[in-house]
């Protein structure tokens, strides 16, 4: 991160404002010259209306908001609109010289533009220089002047091409260097990191496009089973309720382990979303719970962010109030309010919403309110209790939709009669549980490493009392 150039705008900057209104009009103006083209010309619209428009739209509303944090937002809608600007030239172009020489310097300002605000080259004047010589090449060409002149209906189209200019010459004034990162500064995000994680670069090329050719997290599954003796575990869990924690059980335990593992094990907190991998910035563990033990009692989704140096009574105290949230709102909280809402919409409504929200989440552009508190398709892990239903664990299959990377389960407690070394019998307690895992994240050493790194926590549970001693830090 000490290598990478950062830019922000702030919102009280007027370039920021002046960004976003050009580019209403720039919409605006394409959209008319579309209505006042004739049948003819509708054809013809998209690289010079409907893709520009889009572009627009997006850079006009997206980037004030957030322009403090992700400046960056704006180089697929910048390089999309000079793409659309290069085919206007070209297709006024009066010689080959002339169209080769607007292809060269597009190019050119499209790959110093992602340079920049990718944070590689050190400043944005080579860029704002370059789009000076890309204003005055299309003011001084005579071609341009000749095509209006010879087409007046075509000036709503130069109009909305010139704003279009502009627009993205104000967001480049608006920008401003962030102070030189340094250790224990917040991560910074970059183009191609998410809202809810940042984007894992420095993997092996094999990792990489794995998830290119098992697209599905289905294809990728890989399925773990695991025993554990919880003789030790069930008296943690009576000193720690006799401590006052009355509600503890194993489902605090297990989170507790899981988290404890992942402090050492970082690669099992990220997740595949639009065939990339990435690192999740927080820990959400997402669970259904039942408001009552029967069978038409309503499910509740809950999700809960959690801490890599949280303690069991962290996890214990976490859990319990976002349970208790659950409890008390009934249907009121967010994930049952957003799945009353959907059970009110016609049948092909509900499907067109439905690829909506996959195709925004495909390139990260779900709100991280929606995220972090409404769905239980996004998170660390989900986790299910099979042991109050008195029946083993099940493999759980993973959400094509979202990031979940892991699904775990565990069931009731059974007694077995065994031997001990001495030739003596024994009466001992076990639980089983399973996970099913998502591939894509890590290998299986990784994950072969994390479940014996849980299962050490599960047997000696005492040492989820103090935090870890080290929070190991993912790869970039």
């Amino acid at each position: 991160m000490d290598k990478i150039t950062t830019y922000y705008a702030t919102r009280k900057n007027i370039f920021v404002w002046l960004a976003a209104l050009l580019s209403i009009c720039s919409a605006v103006a394409r959209i008319v010259f579309a209505i006042g083209s004739g049948r003819d010309e509708n054809a013809g619209i998209l690289i010079p209306v409907i893709i520009p428009v889009i572009a627009c739209l997006f850079l006009a509303f997206r980037f004030p908001l957030r322009c403090d944090k992700q400046f960056y937002i704006t180089v697929i809608p910048v390089i999309v609109l000079s793409l659309c600007l290069c085919a206007s030239g070209l297709a006024v172009s009066g010689s080959g010289l002339m169209s080769a020489l607007v292809v060269v310097l597009t190019a050119a300002f499209c790959l110093l533009y992602f340079l920049t605000f990718d944070g590689i080259l050190k400043t944005k004047w080579i860029v704002l220089l370059l789009l000076a010589a890309l204003i005055v090449y299309a003011a001084v060409s005579q071609s341009f002047r000749d095509l209006i002149a010879g087409h007046p209906e075509r000036r709503w189209l130069e109009i909305g091409e010139a704003a279009s200019v502009l627009a993205v010459l104000a967001a480049l004034l608006s920008a401003h260097k962030m102070a030189p990162w340094k250790e224990g500064d917040p991560y910074r995000l970059r183009f191609g990191d998410r809202l809810d994680g940042r984007r894992i670069r420095n993997m092996p090329v094999m990792s990489k496009v794995t998830p290119y050719f098992m697209m599905n997290r289905l294809g990728r599954s890989n399925y773990i089973s695991e025993t554990v003796e919880v003789t030790h575990m069930e008296q943690y869990i009576r000193e720690k309720r006799n401590q006052g924690l009355k509600h503890f059980g194993i489902t605090h335990v297990f989170v507790a382990a899981y988290l404890r593992m992942m402090s050492e094990l970082p690669e099992v907190n990220r997740f595949v979303a639009g065939q990339r991998i990435y690192h999740r910035f927080n820990v959400c563990m997402n669970m259904i719970v039942r408001k009552e033990l029967a069978k038409d009692s309503p499910d509740s989704q809950i999700k809960v962010i959690f801490d890599l140096k949280d303690t069991a009574k962290d996890v214990y105290e976490k859990f319990d109030a976002a349970l208790e949230v659950a409890r008390q709102e009934g249907d009121a909280n967010g994930f049952d309010s957003v799945t009353h809402i959907l059970d009110y919409m016609p049948s092909l409504v509900m499907s067109l919403f439905g690829v909506l929200v996959r195709v925004l989440d495909y390139f990260g552009l779900l709100p991280l309110a929606l995220i972090e508190s409404a769905s239980p398709f996004h998170g660390s892990l989900f986790i299910t209790s099979m042991g109050s239903l008195g029946i083993p664990p099940v493999y759980h299959h993973l959400y094509d939709f979202g990031t979940v990377p892991v699904f775990g389960a565990f069931g009731h407690k059974y007694t077995k009669y065994e031997v001990n070394k001495n030739g003596e019998p024994v009466i001992r307690k076990y639980l089983d549980y399973r996970f099913t895992c998502d591939e894509g994240i890590c290998d299986g050493y990784v994950y072969a490493a994390a479940m014996k790194k849980l299962k050490a926590n599960l047997m000696h549970p005492e040492k989820l009392d103090l935090p870890p001693e080290n929070v190991v830090e993912d790869i970039y």
